[in-house]
């Protein structure tokens, strides 16, 4: 009797094991050009079931180099401390108006390092108060499946539950967040493409330097 009992536990606890794994979703996107977009940030936010809750002391980095800010967007998840290290010569002045997030970095020379934890989602631009140009766009979700293109415009997000869930996707170019809902099925593969309207790229370039050097 306490044999069969313990086969039966362990028959539930495969078959619902089963049920909350699910085959990895890929992502493909283009543009309306049919140009692979490299850099899209991308999240899965969960419609059946609460968030998983966020681990402690998470962090990332958007370096200060080059008079350019690196990466130039870059997700991440809520409660993430980012650090701003200026690996310049000259000096920077970090600053984002946002709603989800206003923060200020005052003037900093190299080899300085100042962090913020971003404890909202929403989508944070940063610039910089010195140099006009220098602008990166941190994406901060509440979900830990989330993710950014390569230069192909794939994505590859695994061991996701089943069932479904909110996709979104995010790049400066777009004129809103592209949303859709996605159902994932238990041992089930999916492969979601997307074809996004991009605007021009407007971005301000770097104006030359003494060497006529810019771009």
């Amino acid at each position: 009797m306490r044999s069969s009992h313990l086969t039966f536990r362990i028959a539930l606890l495969l078959l619902v094991t089963a049920g909350v794994r699910a085959a990895d979703v890929e992502i493909q996107v283009n543009d309306q050009k049919q140009v692979p977009i490299a850099e899209l940030a991308v999240w899965l936010t969960p419609l059946d079931r609460p968030t998983p809750p966020a681990p402690s002391n998470l962090h990332a980095t958007v370096k200060q180099q080059d008079e350019e800010f690196t990466p130039y967007i870059s997700i991440v998840r809520v409660g993430t401390e980012v650090a701003f290290p200026n690996l310049d010569d000259v000096q920077h002045h970090v600053y984002s108006l946002s709603r989800p997030a206003q923060f200020e970095i005052p003037l900093h020379g190299g080899n300085q390092t100042e962090s913020v934890v971003l404890d909202k989602p929403g989508i944070i631009p940063v610039g910089c108060n010195i140099h006009d140009w220098m602008i990166s766009h941190i994406v901060v979700v509440d979900t830990p499946w989330f993710g950014q293109t390569d230069a192909d415009g794939r994505l590859r997000l695994t061991d996701l539950p089943a069932g479904r869930y909110t996709l979104e996707a995010w790049h400066p170019r777009l004129r809103k967040s592209h949303s859709e809902e996605i159902t994932l099925a238990a041992g089930t593969p999916l492969t979601v493409p997307l074809e996004l309207k991009l605007r021009p790229d407007r971005r301000l370039r770097r104006a030359p330097d003494a060497g006529g050097h810019g771009y």
